[in-house]
C-alpha cells in the first residue's frame, strides 16, 4: 500500500461513482449542515455575556459551543461508513443501491464511532497537537470497519488501530492532506455563500452542506480502500 497508489485508486473510484457519492453525501450532510449552522448561530453569542444569562441559558450556550466543535467533523466517519457499505462488494463491483444502504446501515454504531472519534481527536489536539494527529491516524478507519466487518464501537477502534499498525505514515500522509484541503476549501465555500446570501443561518447551512457533499468523497473512498486492502493483508 503506497500513498501514490491509494490516491490514484481514490481518484478513479470517486470519478466512476461520482453521482452516487454526491447523492449519498447530500443525504448525510444536508441535515448535519443545518445542525452545524444552528450551533454556529448560538455560539456567536459573546462569551462575556454568559454572566448575564440564566443558568439554563449558560448551559445551552456551552452545549452549543461543544456542538459547533463536534459537528465540524461529525459526519466524516459516518459518511465513510456509508461509503464502505456501498463499496463492500469491491471497488470494481456496482455499488449497493441507496435504498439498500439506507436499510442496512448501522446508524447507531456509526454515530457512536463518529462522536467518540471526534471527541478523542479534539481532546488530543487540545492537549498537544501531536497526540491529536496520532489519534486521528490510529482511529481513522473505524467507520469503514463498522460496516465492512460488523464491528461494535469499541471493537472498531481496536481494529482500526491494529490495521494502521505498521502503516501509520502511509495512512497519515493520505488522510491528513485530504482533511486539511477539505477544511480550507470548505471555509472558502462558506465565505462565498456569505457574500451571496444575507441570512447567516442559510448561508452557513448551504455552504457547509455543499462543501461537505463535494469534498467528503475523497476522504471516505481513501479510508475505505485502505481498510479493504489492510483487512485482506491481515486476514
Amino acid at each position: 500500500m503506497t500513498v501514490r497508489g491509494i490516491y490514484s485508486r481514490t481518484l478513479r473510484t470517486s470519478g466512476a461513482n461520482a453521482g452516487y457519492l454526491l447523492i449519498l453525501g447530500a443525504a448525510v450532510f444536508i441535515p448535519l449542515g443545518l445542525i452545524d449552522s444552528l450551533a454556529n448561530q448560538i455560539a456567536e453569542i459573546d462569551i462575556s455575556e454568559i454572566e448575564g444569562l440564566s443558568d439554563l441559558a449558560a448551559v445551552g450556550l456551552v452545549a452549543a459551543l461543544f456542538g459547533q466543535a463536534l459537528t465540524s467533523l461529525l459526519g466524516e466517519v459516518f459518511y465513510a461508513g456509508a461509503v464502505a457499505l456501498a463499496l463492500a462488494g469491491g471497488v470494481e463491483a456496482k455499488p449497493s443501491s441507496l435504498t439498500t444502504v439506507a436499510r442496512r446501515l448501522a446508524y447507531w454504531r456509526l454515530i457512536g464511532v463518529d462522536i467518540v472519534f471526534v471527541t478523542v481527536t479534539a481532546l488530543g489536539f487540545v492537549a498537544l497537537i501531536l497526540p491529536g494527529i496520532v489519534l486521528f491516524t490510529w482511529f481513522a478507519l473505524a467507520g469503514p470497519v463498522v460496516e465492512l466487518e460488523g464491528a461494535g464501537v469499541k471493537a472498531a477502534f481496536v481494529r482500526s488501530r491494529r490495521l494502521v499498525k505498521g502503516h501509520f505514515w502511509t495512512v497519515l500522509l493520505i488522510l491528513l492532506p485530504i482533511t486539511l484541503a477539505s477544511e480550507a476549501l470548505s471555509a472558502a465555500t462558506i465565505d462565498g455563500f456569505h457574500q451571496l446570501i444575507p441570512s447567516p443561518l442559510v448561508s452557513d447551512w448551504l455552504g457547509e452542506a455543499l462543501a461537505n457533499i463535494l469534498l467528503s468523497p475523497p476522504y471516505a473512498v481513501a479510508a475505505v480502500l485502505m481498510t479493504l486492502q489492510l483487512s485482506r493483508e491481515t486476514s
